[in-house]
């Protein structure tokens, strides 16, 4: 969690000033230490240190010597101690700890050099307003975390994470229909069409459908442990494997050899993050491939980019399907139920596999 090293050509430079070489156009500007703006303020060097030490001795906060010799803290040595002593307890799935990362790294980008104390509310909310609802959402709910913890050491008296006001997040997403779902599936790769179909009949999420594995599936009924929810011992999935589901897990059994449902042959056998085989197709590429061909056709050519249908959408349209054919979706989707809130008093060699059947 330390922060980036600068490139060579800015490392002369003071704090906060940075050199842009654009040719007969290069200039050099300074970036807000509170809001994380960039300012131009011209091309001679002289003139633009000059300003850049008369703005960081304005702008940075002095960092309180004596308050360091009494042991005072500031908010990157408690980011340091909650990443040491927190977050390897917590069993974090990896998308939470990437949101933590992200959020920490800002927290500590704007009030790192801060004493905990001096943080207040107003601090967080600059900050929350600089993102969109949903990343200031998730901003919020990471320093509440980070400053809780510190008054469980006792450094803080008042949370100002958790003073904030909430940001409002509406989803502006329009549903996806069957039809609209036929022609994306239509322009897909196979293995695009594989995990929707999968994604379709089973309603998991695209985490859980790029790590079922053809292992999981015994004596006719897939197994699912769902990454979000594992942690509370509460997503354990056995699925009765329907026809519609059998045909669409057959259709993934092909001339390549991957002990994945969903997988494909790359053009090179790479290693890749999150996944231990070179067939393995990340959550990530599912992703990106599915928004491309949603952006590719010209159904949704008059629809805005944020209320344009992503691989998520597959998982409400499945839902619709079955309760058409009559069949409650609350336990195939792993949503929370009686059954499976008993987990939580059960000991984790003693799992409850929640039944269920698919289409």
């Amino acid at each position: 969690m330390t922060p980036r090293p600068r490139n060579r050509k800015n490392q002369s430079l003071p704090p906060n000033l940075y050199f842009k070489n654009r040719g007969k156009h290069s200039y050099y500007h300074y970036k807000h230490p509170e809001t994380g703006k960039f300012h131009a303020i011209g091309n001679d060097k002289n003139k633009a240190i000059a300003a850049a030490n008369q703005l960081n001795s304005i702008l940075i906060k002095p960092v309180d010597l004596v308050a360091e010799v009494l042991g005072e803290n500031t908010l990157s040595d408690h980011i340091d101690w909650f990443y040491k002593s927190v977050i390897p307890s917590r069993d974090y799935a990896r998308a939470t700890l990437e949101i933590y990362e992200i959020r920490s790294r800002m927290l500590r980008e704007h009030y790192g050099d801060h004493l905990l104390a001096d943080i207040t509310v107003k601090d967080i909310s600059d900050l929350m307003e600089m993102l969109t609802p949903r990343p200031a959402q998730q901003l919020r709910q990471v320093a509440t975390d980070i400053f809780k913890t510190a008054m469980g050491r006792g450094l803080i008296e008042v949370n100002p994470a958790e003073m904030t006001n909430k940001p409002v997040v509406r989803k502006s997403r329009k549903r996806l229909s069957q039809e609209q779902y036929d022609l994306i599936f239509k322009s897909a790769p196979r293995w695009l069409q594989n995990a929707m179909s999968i994604a379709l009949y089973t309603i998991q999420r695209r985490e859980d459908i790029v790590m079922m594995r053809f292992d999981n599936i015994k004596n006719g009924e897939l197994y699912i442990i769902q990454e979000k929810t594992k942690k509370h011992d509460t997503g354990y999935l056995l699925i009765e494997i329907g026809e519609s589901l059998s045909r669409a897990i057959s259709k993934c059994r092909d001339e390549i050899v991957s002990p994945y449902l969903i997988h494909r042959r790359p053009a090179k056998k790479i290693s890749r993050k999150g996944c231990d085989h070179w067939t393995q197709i990340s959550k990530e590429m599912v992703t990106r491939k599915f928004t491309e061909i949603v952006d590719s056709l010209d159904v949704f050519e008059s629809t805005p980019k944020e209320q344009r249908p992503t691989f998520h959408e597959i998982r409400a349209l499945g839902e619709r399907m079955y309760k058409k054919a009559g069949l409650n979706p609350q336990k195939i989707g792993g949503w929370a139920s009686e059954k499976m809130m008993r987990n939580y008093e059960s000991c984790h060699d003693d799992i409850l596999w929640v039944r269920t059947k698919s289409l």
